[in-house]
C-alpha cells in the first residue's frame, strides 16, 4: 500500500501522527498482551470502524453514532474485569 506525503494542514498532520503512533503501541507490547477473548473484540471493532470509514459519503457523525451502539456492550465487559 502506497503512502501518501504528510499533510502540511497542521490538524491533518497532527492526526496523521497520532496514528502513526497508534499502530506503534499496538504493534508493540500492548497487541501481544491481550487476551484472545479481547484480540477477538477488538478485532470486530477495528473491522467494523473501518469498512463504515470506507463507505464513500457517509457522515462520520453517523459512523461514529453507529460505532457507540456496537461497542458499547463490549467496552463494559471490558471494564468489568
Amino acid at each position: 500500500m502506497a503512502r501518501i506525503a504528510k499533510p502540511t494542514d497542521p490538524t491533518d498532520r497532527e492526526i496523521f501522527e497520532i496514528h502513526r503512533r497508534y499502530i506503534a503501541v499496538m504493534e508493540g507490547e500492548r497487541l501481544a498482551s491481550l487476551s484472545d477473548e479481547t484480540k477477538a473484540h477488538y478485532l470486530q471493532v477495528l473491522r467494523t470502524l473501518t469498512e463504515k470509514l470506507a463507505t464513500p459519503g457517509k457522515p462520520l457523525s453517523e459512523i461514529v453514532g453507529e460505532m457507540l451502539s456496537e461497542a458499547a456492550p463490549l467496552l463494559f465487559q471490558a471494564m468489568r474485569r
